[in-house]
């Protein structure tokens, strides 16, 4: 994604389907983003729901650390990370399983 970004403003002027794959992954981008927004609108500090309340807290205590790692822009890109991690894991396991009922049928065919 880094490389995208390093050149989507030259990418603009050539046609081709990264056009779509920019609207799309923006789309995301923001969907991620407005959570953030509700998370943060919600966040109870004695009782974090999530990563992304346990994120929030933390660049709480963080904020004066003109070193830390913990803004907004690195909890949207973990969030994107964990959320493609997961579907890549998933369906990877899901095709392995899949892959083995094929092979051994009799096995899935088992009650």
């Amino acid at each position: 994604m880094r490389v995208f970004e390093l050149f989507s403003g030259f990418l603009k002027y050539f046609p081709g389907g990264h056009k779509q794959i920019s609207k799309n992954l923006q789309e995301i981008l923001d969907y991620i983003d407005h959570s953030v927004k509700k998370h943060r609108a919600t966040l109870d500090p004695n009782n974090p729901r999530d990563f992304i309340d346990t994120y929030l807290l933390r660049m709480e205590k963080e904020k004066s650390n003109p070193q830390t790692e913990f803004h907004q822009q690195n909890l949207i890109i973990s969030v994107l990370s964990l959320f493609f991690a997961g579907t890549e894991t998933s369906s990877t396991t899901l095709r392995y399983g899949f892959l083995l009922m094929l092979k051994y049928p009799h096995v899935a065919e088992t009650p």
